[in-house]
């Protein structure tokens, strides 16, 4: 293992486009907001990579939360919007903070059509211009643990 971390260097495939103009106002996870439309446009040289993607009912979209304040430091914990009214604390990796040591979002969103290099989606979570480094077809088989419920509970 090195002692220090190399830079990685990660190529946006394209950006999305919403309402929100502030990550203050748009909600937190995809699932609230499961119903508002919204797109990603690929950057036309990535356009073949859509081929096959309208086959799915939802993708995993990979982003940078480029909206998110710049930070000197991230907190390493934090009060998850859950828990506001208590104020109490977690760990930043168990929480979907975006508040983090890297930028990066996931966002599940269901697929409605793909057309030229624009998917349009529903499930919107990002703010307008949100570059987009990834998109991948979400599989029920897989991307669902075996047992459902609450992680925290045992």
């Amino acid at each position: 293992m090195p002692d220090e971390p190399s830079p990685i260097q990660l190529t946006p495939i394209g950006y999305v486009v919403t309402r929100y103009a502030e990550a203050a106002h748009a909600p937190s996870q995809s699932s609230e907001n499961h119903r508002e439309t919204g797109r990603v446009v690929l950057y036309e040289h990535f356009r073949d990579g859509l081929d096959g993607l309208d086959a799915f009912p939802y993708a995993w979209l990979l982003t940078w939360l480029h909206a998110q304040r710049d930070e000197q430091t991230v907190d390493l914990r934090v009060v998850p919007r859950a828990l506001e009214s208590t104020g109490q604390t977690r760990g930043v990796f168990a929480t979907r903070s975006p508040h983090r040591v890297n930028r990066l979002g996931l966002s599940l969103v269901r697929v409605v059509r793909v057309e030229g290099s624009t998917v349009h989606f529903t499930g919107v979570d990002l703010v307008d211009g949100t570059p987009v480094l990834d998109i991948k077809p979400w599989f029920a088989s897989t991307d669902s643990p075996p047992e459902h419920g609450d992680p925290t509970t045992g």
